[in-house]
């Protein structure tokens, strides 16, 4: 087990050498734990150590599980790294996992899927507003958060896995930028146009990231409606595995 990709500092040296080989952008997981047991470092933290060692990429969460955050909270973090980043951060969004005990060890209310899907609709609701800059109705008619420098807002992403069709039907009801889709081996066109039809998205309509797993024919799934081929590096790498990974060029 390696604690490596737990230091901030080691994230940011990860993201500039990506940025170096001509990545496009670098998101990060939203755990207390990993599948080994070793502690994460918190996202919003590690992005904004991402945000002042970069120019370029693209930078996000992929995904925060909403439902065990502050909805106001996760408001203030993301638009303060939009401008931190100058309008690069993407705000990837999920129900979570009880995997590692990250709900029941903490006596989290929303024990399961449908009680955090309830949740997470709830606070797209006011993430809306509040990443707007406006004032918010559910807040007293104040304004949580500044406006960040993406208009009208930070871009949303949603969280959905591979043929099922609650992370695109999601995506659709709040009318949102992004589908996140995990959980696919190797990566094909039917998956990403299978996501599509089961939200009623067109393909360019919004952006879809094809997360971990292999992507042998970029060009195709393009063509289909991804946007984005996202390699992971898996819990466990130590600081060199990282480095070398983020250093070798998209093929």
């Amino acid at each position: 087990m390696s604690a490596d990709l737990a230091n901030p500092r080691l994230v940011a040296d990860v993201a500039l050498a990506a940025e170096h080989a001509g990545w496009d952008g670098v998101f990060v997981w939203d755990h207390l734990w990993n599948r080994t047991m070793v502690p994460f470092a918190d996202p919003f933290v590690t992005l904004a150590a991402v945000a002042m060692a970069t120019e370029r990429v693209v930078i996000g969460t992929m995904v925060t599980a909403l439902p065990r955050r502050r909805t106001q909270l996760v408001a203030q973090s993301t638009t303060s790294l939009d401008r931190l980043s100058s309008g690069r951060m993407v705000l990837g969004l999920g129900l979570g996992v009880d995997s590692y005990g990250e709900y029941s060890v903490f006596d989290e209310p929303a024990v399961d899927d449908r009680a955090r899907a309830a949740a997470l609709d709830a606070g797209i609701g006011l993430l809306e507003e509040m990443l707007a800059g406006e004032p918010v109705a559910g807040a007293g008619g104040r304004v949580t958060t500044p406006a960040g420098v993406q208009q009208p807002r930070v871009p949303i992403w949603i969280a959905g896995r591979s043929g099922r069709s609650a992370g695109p039907r999601r995506v659709r009801r709040h009318g949102l930028e992004g589908l996140a889709l995990v959980d696919a081996d190797s990566w094909t066109p039917q998956h990403v146009t299978t996501a599509l039809s089961a939200g009623e998205l067109a393909a360019g309509e919004i952006d879809v990231a094809l997360v971990g797993g292999s992507h042998p024919d970029s060009g195709a799934l393009g063509a289909a409606g991804a946007t984005w081929c996202i390699p992971e590096i898996l819990p466990g790498a130590t600081a060199a595995e990282a480095l070398a990974i983020a250093a070798t060029p998209p093929g």
